[in-house]
């Protein structure tokens, strides 16, 4: 089971050693293709989570995967390894991806609506939160017909519930509550 905690952690001592040797986007690169790779290979899954195979073993499997990365990613992974912390590998470099995007400033939303959004329409939306920068923030625009108009914006931890299904179950919630 995925730990954020320890994941966290991993990554900010990854980062931080990453910014003391100024290899921050080598080290950047190296975690977004970590993610592709494992998020696409059921294999590479199976095999950070079996305990069958020697710590050894996985390690230089691991270092002939990964010899096209920088010498820092590579180190730094076999001591995710040498700890017995494999598992945590993915939760690791998504943290990392995510202290980068806070170290820039860069914000992350995403906005469902009904229909695919025009670059114009998005900006709008964008603007009307003060809580983002348009500048520097990447937009994932996901279809669910189901919320039949208006739009969800997530941003971090936060939502914004602005579609038509909401507004009609608040509706019926008030409706229901009312007593005649």
């Amino acid at each position: 089971m995925p730990n954020v905690r320890v994941a966290r952690r991993y990554a900010e001592g990854l980062w931080g050693y990453a910014q003391s040797v100024k290899e921050e986007s080598a080290v950047v690169a190296d975690m977004q293709s970590l993610l592709k790779i494992i998020k696409e290979s059921r294999e590479l899954q199976l095999f950070l989570k079996s305990p069958i195979i020697e710590t050894k073993k996985k390690i230089q499997i691991a270092c002939e995967m990964f010899k096209s990365f920088s010498q820092t990613s590579q180190h730094f992974i076999t001591i995710v390894f040498r700890h017995h912390r494999e598992i945590e590998l993915l939760g690791i470099a998504n943290q990392v991806l995510h202290i980068y995007d806070d170290y820039n400033g860069i914000q992350r939303v995403s906005i469902v609506s009904a229909i695919p959004l025009d670059k114009d329409i998005i900006s709008g939306i964008l603007t009307t939160n003060s809580h983002i920068n348009a500048q520097k923030a990447i937009v994932k625009n996901a279809v669910d017909e189901t919320i039949i108009g208006g739009y969800i914006l997530r941003v971090g931890d936060e939502q914004v519930d602005a579609s038509v299904k909401n507004k009609l179950n608040n509706i019926k919630k008030k409706l229901e509550e009312k007593v005649f």
